[in-house]
């Protein structure tokens, strides 16, 4: 029956604050999901399994495991231990329940005590740490009363019945880690998969033992022979020529081994490359297309920075006059004013003239004299008409007209007649003012296109940032598997093309060149063994020895068949039952009309690759493409197996490379092989939601097979003392 996880539960554990009943997760057979964005609790739940079964947690700080003992002021909630007094102490600790089978059910608790020495809460020193016991607790399910159990190695027993170890490399993820269960680039990597489904470890056992009984049965027969000294020169040649062949097949063996490991560096170094070599094509051709954005958007800003520095120019350029805005009026009001200046300037300079000399100004005329125009006339005709005598040019008669003509003397510098004359300061400024309010007119249309340049010209930079940022987005999106900052795109692609050459380098020599040349050397070992065996049975040797000899050769040969047989079959069951996967994970893709394909390399090794509807193989998928090929394999390794699997699936962001297609695949492909799933993301997370889910999270939420969804949620902008998650169950 399946290990199934009832509940799992905190105590003081990270962000986890408060006891095991605050913090408890009860969970059911089938999908169970915990959403929760960065820092809301999803890698420190996980790390409860870690330290459960193997007494580690994963250091966010340096990514690595570390042993539980050397973690302990990591691990306790910063909000516990300051509210810990000096000489105070708490209890950090992890819960979790379980069933198998339809009699028992089982609690296990880890946890330690922390004592409090000094004020500072964050250094290893300032706590003393200790370990309490391991704590498994028994009860029948008919009486839920937990009763202890104190033999260590049932206890061990229990815990290993939760997930057995040779299986947890399948049954718990997390992230990344998917892509390191399989490496098929390593023979040792394929074998253990296999040993875990079959029992070609006793084939290997046999094969080995033969082989070294067929040796001894030679070595028994070459001593008879010795003692017999008919036809020894002839086995003696024999045997010599056995002997070279042996040597020539050990070193073209020897070369094999090597260009085998050019081959599987040169495999590693792809499949390693192969989740990044399309993610750093596609970084490639966003970064073509991001080069010349970015220039044309510096280019915009610097046009943009222009064009507002000649916006301040434009209030005192004259061909603009963006100062006169709403000065109109007040010209008319200037017009005025300076009008009734210049009338009362002319007013006091004239009364201060008529006082200095009175006569300059003022000329009495007889009653009756001429006017103006008379008084030219009588100057042209030279002919006075008042008197009516001639008033010829230069005679004093003549002059006395000019005078009487010329009434206002012309302007002479003088003493001021006022004590702040601003006749030229108003005249000036009316000079100077003219451009300016001449434009009146058009100042507002010219503000108006002035604006809609600046809103053209923002609008421009607006959609190019929005480009940008929209590429920059689909290029954060496509992470070179957390390699972004070592190595460039195009390094990589020249890599991945660099790797792929000294694969089929490798291959063309061992198939065209090696491969050929052991096997020929095999068949020539092949027949000088059978001159051997007629040269045996011609000598007068006892029937025993080489009848041993033959039947062990017989079966260390068959025994070989036998393990490569059930080796051979059990790859073929492992990429029919992957396929299978593969085509369910992909399902809600554009993918189709592709399989996977499990190629044995010479060495042992296993080429996996996808094959396009025509059989050819496609290199470079995406990131998350390449780790729904490794799990779908993870999935086949289960199903494979000829017992039904009962253990859970335990996976942390294992879904963080996948699209939105392949993250609905999985959740439904994952049902059908786990008999429960703890499935830790924060893809179906979504702030600005009510519920804090996005739309695949609640078409999940509809899915029968979820079974239960929990929302982690921290406090917005909280200080790390105060960092507590919590937790709403939606379903």
């Amino acid at each position: 029956m399946a290990s199934i996880i009832n509940s799992i539960s905190f105590k003081n554990f990270f962000n986890y604050y408060g006891d095991f009943e605050e913090n408890r997760y009860n969970l059911e057979e089938g999908i169970n999901i915990i959403i929760a964005d960065n820092g809301a609790g999803k890698s420190k739940f996980f790390n409860a399994f870690l330290w459960l079964f193997y007494d580690q947690i994963l250091d966010s700080d340096t990514k690595q495991k570390i042993n539980i003992k050397n973690a302990g002021v990591k691990i306790i909630s910063d909000k516990a231990k300051n509210e810990t007094a000096v000489g105070d102490y708490i209890t950090c600790g992890v819960c979790v329940e379980y069933t198998s089978g339809t009699r028992y059910k089982y609690q296990i608790i880890k946890s330690f005590t922390a004592t409090r020495l000094d004020e500072n809460i964050t250094d290893e020193s300032s706590w003393q740490f200790v370990m309490n016991e391991l704590e498994v607790n028994r009860t029948e399910l008919v009486l839920h009363k937990y009763k202890p159990v104190y033999d260590e190695n049932e206890k061990k027993q229990i815990i290993d019945k939760l997930i057995m170890p040779a299986f947890r490399q399948y049954s718990f993820l997390q992230g990344e880690e998917v892509d390191d269960i399989i490496d098929f680039s390593k023979k040792e990597s394929i074998e253990r998969a296999v040993e875990n489904l079959t029992d070609i470890k006793k084939y290997e056992q046999v094969h080995k033992l033969l082989e070294e009984f067929k040796e001894k049965a030679f070595r028994d027969v070459q001593k008879q022979l010795k003692t017999n000294n008919a036809q020894n020169e002839r086995f003696d040649n024999a045997v010599k020529e056995k002997e070279k062949i042996e040597q020539q097949l050990a070193q073209e063996k020897l070369k094999l081994e090597q260009y085998n490991e050019t081959l599987v560096n040169a495999e590693a170094e792809k499949n390693k490359l192969d989740k990044r070599y399309a993610n750093a094509e596609k970084r490639k051709e966003l970064d073509d297309q991001l080069k010349p954005l970015r220039k044309k958007l510096r280019d915009k800003k610097d046009e943009f920075e222009t064009f507002l520095d000649r916006i301040n120019n434009r209030f005192f350029d004259g061909n603009f006059a963006w100062i006169a805005l709403g000065f109109e009026n007040e010209v008319n009001k200037f017009n005025e004013l300076n009008d009734d200046f210049l009338d009362e300037r002319y007013r006091r300079k004239t009364l201060k003239e008529v006082e200095k000399n009175p006569n300059d100004f003022f000329t009495v005329m007889p009653i009756g004299s001429p006017d103006a125009a008379s008084i030219d006339k009588m100057i042209k005709q030279e002919h006075c008409y008042v008197c009516n005598r001639e008033a010829k040019r230069g005679t004093p008669a003549h002059n006395y007209l000019i005078k009487m003509n010329e009434r206002q003397k012309s302007e002479e510098v003088g003493e001021p007649f006022v004590k702040n004359d601003l006749k030229n300061f108003f005249g000036d400024l009316q000079i100077n003012a003219q451009p300016f309010y001449t434009k009146s007119d058009s100042i507002k249309d010219s503000i108006i296109k002035t604006k809609e340049k600046e809103v053209e010209l923002q609008d421009s930079i607006e959609r190019l940032k929005k480009r940008i940022k929209s590429l920059e987005d689909d290029r954060n999106t496509i992470m070179i598997a957390g390699h972004d900052a070592e190595q460039s795109a195009r390094d990589i692609i020249n890599d991945y093309n660099g790797a792929v050459r000294r694969i089929s380098d490798a291959e063309n020599k061992i198939n065209d060149i090696i491969v050929p040349k052991i096997n020929k050397l095999k068949r020539d070992l092949k027949t000088i063994n059978e001159e051997v065996k007629s040269l045996n049975k011609s000598n007068n040797i006892p029937d025993g020895y080489n009848d041993n000899y033959e039947v062990l050769s017989d079966l260390e040969e068959a025994a070989g068949k036998a393990k490569d047989k059930v080796f051979d079959g059990m790859i073929n069951l492992l990429e029919e039952h992957a396929n299978i996967h593969f085509k369910n994970l992909i399902k809600n893709n554009d993918l189709s009309g592709g399989i996977l394909k499990f190629e044995k390399n010479l060495n042992g090794s296993i080429n996996f690759n996808y094959l396009d509807s025509k059989g050819n193989s496609v290199y470079g998928s995406s990131e998350g493409f390449q780790r729904m090929k490794k799990f779908s394999v993870v999935m086949a390794i289960i199903s494979a197996n000829n017992a039904e699997y009962n253990y859970p699936l335990l996976a942390d962001a294992p879904i963080s490379a996948f699209g939105e297609g392949f993250t609905e695949g999985f959740f439904e492909a994952i049902g059908d092989v786990f008999p429960q799933s703890i499935v830790l993301v924060k893809e179906l997370y979504k702030r600005e939601d009510e519920m804090k889910i996005n739309e695949l999270g609640k078409r999940l939420l509809k899915d029968a097979r979820v079974k239960t969804m929990y929302v982690n949620h921290v406090p917005e902008n909280a200080e790390q003392i105060e960092l507590v998650t919590t937790q709403t169950k939606l379903k």
